[in-house]
């Protein structure tokens, strides 16, 4: 039963917060603003060529994050990452292999970055929304390369 209400909990706080966020991704604040994935520029990456920098934990969900090595080397120096960069979250949902959610760097300013959801075999996720990509990563971490995990790719050895 406690099983059950957790999960139930998870569920609720999860589809809340996906809700704030398509929210906060309108331009006028009124509402949602669709973004669906399309084929864009973002291109997946050869995860052999990336280096593992971190593993984010939380209850059933495991995350590896990936990056190259000269974007590892940039955000030491205290610099931006190098155009073309890719950095990875490689999903698990109880050991499973859920999804794959790549952030590349476009261009050379330091917005230029473009989010995109692959399934497992590495196909596009045409209907997902990654508006909510943009408004989370560009709202709170414009100074950390747009990165959740910047702390951990700067101290990684």
């Amino acid at each position: 039963m406690k099983d059950r209400v957790w999960r139930f909990g998870l569920v609720s706080a999860v589809a809340a917060l996906l809700a704030v966020c398509g929210y906060m991704v309108s331009a006028d604040g009124t509402g949602p603003t669709p973004a669906f994935a399309e084929a864009n520029a973002v291109t997946f990456p050869p995860l052999d060529d990336l280096e593992h920098y971190t593993t984010v934990r939380r209850g059933i969900t495991r995350e590896h994050m990936l990056t190259n090595r000269s974007a590892l080397d940039a955000i030491k120096a205290g610099q931006q990452v190098p155009v073309g960069t890719h950095v990875v979250l490689v999903d698990y949902q109880s050991d499973v292999l859920t999804r794959y959610l790549v952030a590349q760097k476009m261009g050379n300013g330091i917005d230029d970055w473009e989010y995109q959801w692959f399934w497992p075999d590495q196909s596009i996720k045409a209907d997902e929304n990654i508006a909510q990509c943009y408004a989370c990563h560009q709202r709170s971490r414009r100074e950390r390369q747009f990165m959740f995990t910047h702390s951990d790719a700067l101290s990684f050895e």
